[in-house]
């Protein structure tokens, strides 16, 4: 059976998309957090589509606490600009055609 994909749910994508990779970020907040109280010499730096880089212990466990409330805010951002954007180009190209099989 032939399936196209010809609009995408805006808000509905990009908070799923968003709760999965703040998910992900928590996981390495929390491996962060265990490396910094060991006392394990690290880096953080938060680049995706605003930079920030700490150099204190203070600042390194703050960043790592909001690590995951950042990603999921850039996230939500990115995630929801693609979806306009593919809704907006679907409209003029038909979106993404797939097949599929009955089992």
């Amino acid at each position: 059976m032939k399936s196209e994909i010809i609009t995408i749910n805006v808000a509905q994508t990009a908070k799923t998309m968003s709760f999965l990779a703040a998910l992900i970020s928590s996981l390495i907040a929390v491996i962060g957090i265990v490396s910094l109280a060991a006392g394990v010499e690290t880096t953080i730096a938060f680049s995706y589509i605003i930079s920030i880089t700490v150099n204190s212990n203070g600042g390194k466990l703050f960043l790592f606490l909001c690590l995951p409330v950042l990603t999921f805010a850039a996230t939500y951002i990115s995630v929801a600009i693609f979806c306009i954007a593919y809704n907006f180009v679907a409209k003029k190209t038909g979106g993404i055609a797939f097949q599929t099989k009955l089992q």
